[in-house]
């Protein structure tokens, strides 16, 4: 049985003709059908269709958000971070020491802000001295070594500390002759070696044949730095550095055995200082650590 072709929903069924013969209406031709559909125009979209589509896209849009909250809160997307500086590095091997107490009157590890790490091979390096000179840790020949870092123009702590290694010296006595006082520079902006620095004409230190300002390369330095845990920082208006201030016992086989906490008042003007009385003290005990190690 046949019947007339299905039409698309929305469409106009073009009207039966009658069949010249009999009389009869006729069923429209399928190319009757598509001019019908053409004429129609494409089918609407439901309005039900639409709102679906458009709160699904919604409910997806806000548990996209509510998800990247929640991995946020929980530190698993977490924020880029700035890059720092090459002028700033962070401490890395070297554990802080407690801070020092200033009181005279405090035990002197106390005063000096002293701890005593498991002993451990010290950070090597190899660097030049004001001579021009190699100077190395461990020391060759092997020596003790009491490691400080300060830059060479001397406009931070380093007179204090000069005047504090200079009486330690005197205090080890003969025993001197088996400590080695090393300074590193801190300042990444000075890196030649020089004889006429401040650091050698104003405190003394040059006179003593045990202490030696040592530099290098700048990828060189920062690896100490780094290695000792010793931070460097440069102010990008003045060009003046920073640093955070340690001082290391090292004894004749290479080992880190004490660490100290050097400090000094700093004046309205820059300029560091400390009473004669508090340098007596920390000379007594850089002399009594590193004679601790020259000992036997």
């Amino acid at each position: 049985m046949t019947g007339p072709p299905p039409s698309e929903p929305g469409t106009q069924v073009p009207p039966s003709r009658p069949r010249p013969e009999t009389g009869e209406p006729t069923a429209p031709t399928p190319e009757e059908h598509r001019a019908a559909a053409l004429r129609a125009g494409a089918p609407g979209i439901p309005a039900k269709f639409v709102f679906w589509v458009l709160g699904t896209a919604l409910v997806l849009s806000l548990g996209g958000l509510l998800g990247e909250h929640l991995f946020s809160a929980a530190g698993l997307n977490p924020s880029p971070t700035p890059a720092k500086s090459p002028t700033t590095t962070a401490p890395l091997r070297s554990p802080s020491p407690p801070a020092a107490d200033r009181s005279l009157d405090a035990p002197l590890p106390a005063f000096m802000g002293l701890s005593q790490p498991r002993p451990r091979p010290a950070p090597p390096f190899t660097l030049t001295d004001q001579a021009g000179q190699p100077s190395s840790v461990p020391a060759q020949p092997a020596s003790v070594v009491v490691l400080t870092f300060f830059n060479a123009p001397c406009n931070d702590i380093c007179p204090v500390l000069a005047a504090e290694i200079e009486q330690a010296d005197a205090d080890l006595g003969p025993a001197a002759a088996h400590v080695e006082f090393l300074t590193v520079n801190t300042d990444p902006s000075a890196l030649a070696q020089s004889a006429e620095a401040p650091a050698l004409n104003g405190a003394g230190l040059g006179a003593l044949p045990n202490w030696r300002m040592l530099t290098g390369p700048l990828a060189t330095l920062d690896s100490v730095w780094r290695s000792y845990g010793v931070s460097i920082t440069v102010d990008e208006k003045s060009g003046l550095e920073a640093h955070s201030d340690v001082m290391d016992f090292i004894d004749a086989r290479g080992d880190l055995r004490y660490r100290a906490t050097p400090f000094a008042d700093e004046s309205t003007t820059g300029t560091y200082s400390l009473p004669a009385a508090s340098i007596a003290r920390w000379a007594v005990g850089i002399a009594t650590y590193a004679g601790r190690l020259v000992a036997p």
